[in-house]
């Protein structure tokens, strides 16, 4: 239907809308596909009349100057992808935690060097308990 690329805090996300009923739409984020409520503060949204983008949280919000990656809600780890010492890219996958029975990747928020690690598989985090920590090159 509709391909549009929006930033959010320094990471870009490919977002494309399969289908649009005014107040749920079907859309794919950065190839996981997922069904999201529209609404607006008076109550569902009538079909726009031109193309829009829905508004997508990160699935961690990242400090991106100090390339910090914290559990943005209660989760468990399912799977770490990098270590200490490695060389990673902006936008590169670093770890998945699941959390209400979703998947969530944790993103690199800079390029740089992996600093620090500070979970592993299976382990439960808090909100806001460090995951990853990237020095910016």
């Amino acid at each position: 239907m509709s391909r549009y690329t929006i930033e959010i805090d320094g990471i870009e996300y490919s977002v494309e809308i399969l289908a649009d009923t005014g107040n749920e739409a079907r859309v794919v984020v950065n190839d996981r596909e997922i069904n999201v409520s529209v609404t607006d503060e008076a109550g569902p949204v009538s079909p726009p009349q031109q193309p829009w983008t829905a508004p997508i949280r990160p699935p961690v919000a990242p400090r991106a100057a100090s390339g910090e990656l914290r559990a943005p809600m209660p989760a468990r780890v399912t799977e770490v992808l990098a270590s200490s010492g490695d060389s990673v890219e902006r936008g590169q996958l670093l770890l998945k935690i699941e959390a209400m029975k979703m998947e969530n990747h944790v993103l690199s928020p800079v390029a740089g060097t992996v600093e620090k690690v500070c979970v592993s598989n299976g382990q439960e985090v808090a909100e806001g308990e460090l995951l990853v920590k990237v020095s910016p090159s």
